[in-house]
């Protein structure tokens, strides 16, 4: 098994090999934070919560947003947000995060533009932030997300967003593209006492580091999408995809993994709406509809995973 150390050095190197131009859509490469083993990081939440059946929304002392679609810079991240305007329904929250050498503009690219109207007209919440490149705190392998930090950015936008934007706390999603999708992986492991669902998008988790939900009785349902053998930047992500179903589906919640063949962060834009559907369909706390199948209009390459 590689340490913490070689990881670092590894996914270092995509820094410097990956950029705009070799990733069209702006989700560069990179890694997510990576901890030592068996280390947990909870936030602010008071632990004891932790037994009730509902997600456990953190608090904030800091002053919030106002929700507005457009750009503004949120406890020194600049962040990218679609809003729509609450319509007395509690609607969906979706976080975004870049790949190396992105920014939180172009990840919206990633999102196809029927979520992004759906989300919309639900009243709910796109956030996509943007490294701001310098030094935040918490664990990171490579400089892009920070699991301190930025977690704590996350956790400041659901208190605000819940509080004041009447989004739905069982309704709280990620996602995300190499750097970003593995961040994606860490904050659903993490963030495990709100995050619904997520779909990283050549992500997933690293060999070190994040091992299994912060709170092993609340477990995130989980669709992987990823490009086979072929999608390797210096890690495969294949593996850290499969590897992130196993934590998931072996602490028994619900994955699907989605092997589309088309190489890195490339995942077609039908697979990206099933996607938000599997969202939709899996609130904090409900049990899978998909227990018996797929809907008939899933991709063929998605499949149930199986411990």
């Amino acid at each position: 098994m590689m340490t913490r150390t070689i990881v670092a050095a590894l996914l270092s190197l995509m820094v410097a090999g990956c950029g705009d131009d070799a990733d069209p859509g702006g989700l560069e490469d990179g890694g997510p934070s990576a901890t030592d083993a068996g280390a947990v990081d909870a936030g602010s939440v008071d632990m004891e919560q932790l037994a009730a059946t509902e997600p456990v929304i953190p608090e904030t002392d800091s002053p919030c947003p106002t929700f507005e679609t457009g750009s503004q810079t949120i406890l020194e991240l600049d962040t990218a947000i679609v809003a729509g305007s609450p319509t007395g329904i509690p609607g969906p929250m979706l976080f975004n995060w870049h790949g190396t050498g992105g920014s939180g503009a172009n990840a919206l690219r990633a999102i196809p533009s029927a979520v992004r109207s759906d989300i919309e007209a639900q009243g709910g919440l796109i956030i996509s932030p943007s490294d701001n490149g310098e030094t935040r705190r918490g664990p990171s392998a490579n400089g892009v997300w920070y699991e301190v930090s930025d977690l704590e950015y996350a956790d400041h936008l659901v208190a605000c967003a819940v509080a004041n934007h009447d989004v739905d706390p069982k309704r709280i999603y990620v996602t995300g593209c190499s750097a970003g999708g593995l961040m994606a992986g860490a904050m659903a492991m993490r963030r495990s006492y709100y995050v619904a669902a997520a779909y990283p998008d050549s992500g997933g988790l690293l060999g070190t580091g994040v091992r299994s939900p912060v709170d092993p009785s609340r477990v995130p349902a989980l669709l992987t999408m990823h490009g086979g053998e072929g999608d390797v930047v210096v890690v495969s992500f294949q593996d850290t995809s499969e590897r992130m179903q196993g934590v998931v589906v072996g602490a028994g919640g619900f994955g699907v993994d989605c092997n589309h063949g088309l190489g890195h962060c490339r995942a077609p834009g039908d697979l990206r709406e099933a996607a938000w559907d599997f969202m939709k369909a899996h609130p904090f706390g409900a049990s899978t509809p998909y227990a018996s199948g797929l809907p008939a209009e899933y991709p063929d390459y998605c499949a149930i995973w199986t411990d």
